[in-house]
């Protein structure tokens, strides 16, 4: 079985996104938590998601931060 990490973010009007793949549950739970801290840590991301899913599809953990300004 392997991991993936799906990372979602904005930078103001800048989009991005990865995906990381790993062979252990620890080591993906470990950069799907560092990724929640870091974006959340930097004023300049307005919007990230983070998506923890296994090799057969099943989402582990998932998380969303919307601090875009509505218009």
């Amino acid at each position: 079985m392997f991991y993936q990490v799906i990372r979602i973010f904005h930078k103001g009007e800048n989009k991005s996104h990865s995906v990381e793949y790993f062979d252990d549950s620890n080591s993906a739970l470990q950069r799907y938590f560092n990724i929640i801290a870091a974006d959340l840590a930097n004023d300049q991301v307005t919007y990230n998601a983070a998506y923890l899913i296994d090799s057969e599809s099943n989402i582990i953990r998932k998380e969303r931060f919307d601090r875009r300004v509505a218009v």
